[in-house]
């Protein structure tokens, strides 16, 4: 079982009956979503779409998401997942750049589709998922049409079947291909990491555009148990998610953790069918501490992971214990999975030493869509260049440091962000923080700036943080400069995205600095 939809057809045999998808107010049995995948692959290869094609998608999570997803693998064509929260610029140069024959569109985004269809001259034909309104076809038409594959093309397992481009802040995105024997193997060992079975409800928390919220979802199909995709996320329809609906694995990020402990309290409730909760590995002490109050409140266990989308995902895990013995741990790599740690000469480091995360597995992608010089760069030899700076101790287990982009140099000395950001998260006036280089005009190379937001009613000065850091760190790591903000740039996994903030401090004079 080497291509994506082989796993799924070994599935549908064992538990055909069984719900796959439950969208709230529907019910998808696994042979049903096997009908409509059959149906939708031949409507595909009737419109003249054939392997290597490239179709878009731009749509929530949701039933024929998948169904999609693997109706195009079917075929090999390759699914680019869109990003629902770009903008219609970021959305076209995407399309454009892929090539993209066709786009796929949910109702909540068809406002965009005369404009997507007029800036992206690839577009032979768009797809409406729900009410067809502007787009040429309906999902429902052409799965009911009933319409068999015209050819069934060869596959191989090393064929791309999925094109993810990165958040893109150093410049333009890349597209990743992410290829079937890389998927089919993530999907096995999430299966195994998170023991699913067909009592499993996995509650698809991330969205599809994002490559775990895929992945969890085929993993739990794999083991038969079914996903539940939902359009509301606040803490009371979560709390109604896990008890009404029987959830038993799910992500789970501050502060949902504490909204939903308060509405359990409150209400004197459990989640008697939660047995996994899925978040980062190596947030830290605060983080390690929430969520083993959390799970040891309702009885589920933890797993973090570290990965991306270049390595078609996770690379290492940490569950339990483990975690909340080793928060700052990114855990160790998955089987099959090798990992070590370089240095700029390309030599293999030692435990304890800081150098670039590189990435040895099949799981690896073989390049970028269309984008040679990166590719090229991407690797040496077999191992992958992570673009992250680590290191592992003496029993194999990784820590992250930082990205190497965002590594600081002030004078002549390299600052990992993420140690001084460690030493100020304690500070009581401080809600959340990044640190970030700026230019240094006296040509010191770059100044060490902690860039912060203030709990209510607090107030935070440089000479308060430079007295904090001092003792705890050394003296050309603790910032010299101090920005407050009422919120950060984020990407749709969350994360903080320092080079936008960076480029607005160059930009914005009214972002309130002290310096000193």
């Amino acid at each position: 079982m080497d291509l994506l939809q082989d796993v799924l057809y070994d599935t549908v045999r064992h538990y055909g009956s069984r719900t796959a998808f439950d969208s709230i107010d529907r019910e998808t049995t696994f042979d049903q979503l096997c009908a409509r995948i059959e149906h939708l692959a031949g409507a595909l290869s009737r419109l003249g779409i054939g392997q290597g094609d490239r179709i878009a998608i731009l749509s929530g999570n949701c039933t024929d998401y998948i169904a999609w997803h693997y109706a195009s693998a079917k075929i090999g064509v390759i699914l680019l997942v869109l990003n629902i929260r770009h903008t219609l610029n970021e959305l076209s140069w995407v399309i454009n750049n892929a090539e993209a024959s066709a786009l796929i569109i949910d109702g909540s985004y068809q406002t965009l589709l005369a404009d997507l269809s007029a800036s992206c001259p690839s577009l032979k034909f768009t797809i409406a998922i729900g009410d067809r309104k502007a787009a040429d076809y309906a999902t429902d038409e052409l799965a009911a049409a009933g319409q068999e594959v015209v050819a069934e093309p060869r596959l191989s397992p090393q064929d791309p079947v999925l094109l993810i481009y990165t958040s893109g802040t150093t410049g333009k995105p890349k597209g990743g291909l992410q290829t079937h024997e890389g998927s089919v193997m993530i999907d096995r060992l999430t299966a195994e990491v998170l023991r699913t079975n067909p009592q499993d409800v996995y509650l698809a928390f991330m969205p599809y555009f994002h490559q775990a919220g895929l992945i969890r979802t085929r993993a739990t199909m794999q083991g038969g148990g079914a996903n539940l995709v939902a359009t509301k996320f606040d803490p009371e329809s979560l709390v109604y998610y896990l008890i009404r609906k029987n959830v038993s694995i799910t992500m789970l990020v501050p502060p949902y953790d504490t909204l939903l402990t308060e509405i359990a309290d409150r209400e004197k409730l459990t989640f008697p069918s939660l047995r996994f909760v899925i978040g980062a590995g190596g947030a830290g002490p605060v983080h390690a501490q929430r969520m083993r109050a959390f799970c040891t409140k309702f009885g589920c266990s933890y797993m973090g992971v570290y990965g991306q989308t270049e390595t078609t995902g996770p690379v290492t895990i940490i569950t339990d214990q483990d975690y909340f013995t080793r928060p700052d741990s990114c855990g160790k790599p998955m089987e099959g999975i090798d990992l070590q740690i370089w240095d700029e000469q390309n030599r293999s480091l030692p435990g304890g030493r800081i150098g670039e995360i590189m990435i040895r597995s099949k799981t690896c992608i073989p390049g970028y869509w269309k984008n040679e010089t990166a590719s090229a760069a991407l690797y040496t030899g077999d191992w992958l260049h992570t673009g992250d700076l680590g290191k592992m101790d003496e029993e194999g287990w990784l820590y992250f440091v930082d990205r190497k982009k965002e590594l600081i140099k002030t004078g002549g000395e390299n600052v990992y962000s993420r140690e001084v950001e460690d030493v100020l998260r304690s500070r009581p006036a401080i809600e959340d923080l990044v640190v970030i280089g700026l230019p240094d005009i006296d040509g010191w190379g770059e100044i060490v700036t902690a860039v912060v937001i203030l709990k209510e009613g607090k107030l935070l000065s440089l000479d308060e943080v430079k007295s904090y850091c001092r003792d705890k760190i050394a003296g050309y790591k603790i910032p010299k400069l101090l920005k407050t903000v009422q919120s950060f740039p984020r990407n749709h996994t969350g994360k903080i995205l320092k080079r936008l903030l960076q480029e607005q401090f160059k930009q914005d004079q009214s972002v309130k600095g002290i310096q000193g």
